[in-house]
């Protein structure tokens, strides 16, 4: 039976309702796409999608952390781009291809390469889209921990520096005083009116310990194995040569 005039005005108007409820719905969805896309694109995190190891998409961090300046640069191209050797992409997809397949998140610290030929360390997390296949689409996203590893090295001298600076301050406290009772002895000898032979062999016997006594500290230096320090003045530490040379257990 056809309809009615009156049943199609009815079915032109719920047609128009629904039509309307798609504009919403499609303006929403729009809008959504563009907050996700604003927020992406403030992270300085790069994040992308890749199939089969091919970059389909990026956001703005990833654009400026490896310097692309448009979507001519890595649309479509394999993420051999990125990796400073062919050797370097192969081990990377062995070692995320193991992990994804095995059904965890894929991560690690690897070596980047920039546009421009310029290298920086990042930290790379890959997730499957697609359990089965899991190279076929995933998503990735790469932090640059050039800073970190920079922190790291920059401790590590300080460490270095702190360790030289108190073991210094311990050889200088240990030598000083033997040093010190040398000068005094010889200072005596070459200032006495009347040289005695007891006088000057009792001297000289009294140079000999103090000089035997610097004899063992550098041998103490040589045998030093561990790190053992030591109160020193003013809240400062000095290396305990003793303990570290192992003679002070």
């Amino acid at each position: 039976m056809k309809p009615t005039y009156e049943e199609l005005i009815i079915r032109v108007s719920e047609l128009e309702i629904e039509a309307e409820n798609c504009r919403i719905a499609e303006k929403s969805l729009r809008r959504s796409n563009d907050i996700v896309n604003s927020i992406l694109s403030a992270t300085p995190i790069g994040i992308g999608l890749v199939e089969n190891r091919f970059i389909k998409q990026i956001n703005g961090g990833m654009m400026k952390m490896f310097r692309f300046d448009s979507e001519m640069d890595w649309l479509g191209k394999s993420a051999r781009i990125i990796y400073p050797s062919e050797e370097d992409f192969l081990n990377v997809g062995d070692f995320i291809y193991k992990y994804l397949k095995a059904g965890k998140e894929a991560w690690l610290d690897t070596t980047f390469k920039r546009k421009d030929g310029t290298t920086f360390l990042g930290h790379l997390k890959v997730s499957s889209l697609y359990p089965p296949d899991p190279m076929q689409r995933a998503t990735f996203t790469i932090s640059d921990i050039s800073w970190r590893k920079r922190t790291e090295k920059e401790l590590l001298q300080k460490g270095k520096l702190q360790a030289v600076v108190e073991t210094a301050g311990a050889v200088c406290h240990e030598m000083n005083q033997p040093m010190q009772a040398v000068l005094v002895e010889l200072a005596e000898c070459a200032v006495m009116g009347e040289f005695k032979k007891d006088t000057v062999k009792q001297r000289v016997e009294k140079i000999q310990q103090h000089l035997n006594a610097l004899r063992e500290m550098s041998r103490k230096l040589m045998h030093i194995t561990r790190y053992e320090t030591r109160d020193y003045l003013e809240g400062e530490k000095i290396i305990d040569i003793d303990k570290a040379a192992g003679s002070g257990d």
